[in-house]
């Protein structure tokens, strides 16, 4: 009896903690676009397609209440996400953009909080599991993707929605060649995988 009210207040913060997830992803997501000086140019980055995700994978799974295999394949990808976001935010981005008003606070949340509560989340409520090798590839499947449409779109229009995957110009507007933003990717994918 005992062990299984323990159970069920466990499953109760689990829930209560997902639901405060989806709040602060959703909520930060719609502000940090909406007040944004070029929301076309917001809606391009990954911190909003990555929180969108974590914001989607803790909405069905408080929904659902119950971890499928697919729910399962979504959390072990926002860990991942989050941890593309807060390491490549603090280490390349976090000096090169002025925030006013609502946007300070939605910067904050997109890459530092929503991110430690994933990882709070991940440490504490997730069951951990051994996994193949080929799962990191389906795991960096979206963050590849989004590098190479990038890349792609860059090349017919020259917007590149971040320096580091601009392969014209110098740091601070590009990276100088297609090899240097190879050179960053790698970089920061060993950064990503040293956190799995």
């Amino acid at each position: 009896m005992e062990k299984s009210s323990g159970r069920m207040m466990l499953t109760n913060v689990k829930l209560v903690f997902h639901l405060l997830i989806t709040i602060i992803a959703f909520s930060s997501i719609v502000l940090h676009v909406i007040y944004s000086p070029a929301p076309f140019v917001s809606i391009t980055k990954f911190t909003i397609h990555s929180n969108l995700i974590v914001f989607l994978t803790f909405l069905f799974n408080s929904l659902k209440r119950k971890d499928t295999p697919f729910l399962d394949f979504l959390k072990n990808c926002s860990v991942i996400f989050m941890s593309v976001n807060i390491l490549t935010y603090r280490f390349l981005l976090s000096s090169g953009g002025d925030y006013e008003g609502i946007r300070i606070i939605t910067n904050f949340t997109l890459h530092y909080l929503i991110p430690i509560l994933v990882f709070i989340n991940w440490i504490f409520f997730e069951t951990k599991k051994k996994y193949r090798f080929i799962y990191i590839f389906y795991w960096m499947f979206y963050p590849l993707l989004y590098t190479i449409v990038s890349l792609v779109r860059g090349w017919f229009d020259g917007f590149y929605p971040y320096f580091f995957l601009n392969p014209n110009g110098e740091i601070t507007f590009g990276v100088g060649s297609y090899l240097n933003v190879f050179l960053f990717m790698t970089v920061d994918l060993r950064q990503y995988l040293g956190h799995i």
